[in-house]
């Protein structure tokens, strides 16, 4: 009960009912060369939802230079996220990249304890593929139901 009420959940809400505030696509956990490229194939040619904040965070700097190599840093701006440098960034909610109370975010990140991503920030634990998802949507989705993303990957 604590969590659902921390969370602004109630029993039996579907899951694509609930909106988005922000993503975080990366931290060591999820921001390997890998996962940028599944998030990228979802967001190619498509536009990140109005007013939504979405933050791509390589792993490391090796993964950046990859990525870079590999264009998927054009993807990723082109669709309206912003594309930064390697470190923990929004993961640990220790620097400017934070959550407002309240916000919810659609996060790779590996930990949702309460604060992590700011104080009173809401933090739902993804794969890069909903997490591109809903940069998409505004809202958790299937991203098998966008098309191209199932074509793509079988």
């Amino acid at each position: 009960r604590r969590a659902l009420a921390y969370m602004d959940l109630v029993p039996g809400t579907a899951i694509e009912d609930i909106p988005v505030d922000a993503v975080f696509i990366g931290s060591c956990t999820n921001g390997r060369i890998e996962d940028l490229r599944v998030a990228a194939s979802v967001l190619e040619g498509r536009r990140v939802r109005d007013g939504l904040r979405v933050l791509v965070v390589p792993g490391s700097a090796q993964v950046k230079a990859q990525a870079e190599a590999e264009g998927l840093d054009r993807i990723f701006r082109d669709a309206g996220a912003e594309w930064r440098n390697s470190g923990c960034s929004m993961c640990l909610g220790m620097n400017p990249d934070i959550l407002r109370p309240g916000e919810r975010c659609a996060s790779t990140s590996n930990r949702n304890f309460e604060g992590r991503q700011g104080r009173g920030g809401r933090t739902h634990l993804v794969s890069p593929a909903i997490a591109a998802a809903a940069a998409v949507t505004g809202h958790f989705a299937d991203v098998r139901r966008l098309g191209r993303f199932q074509e793509e990957q079988g």
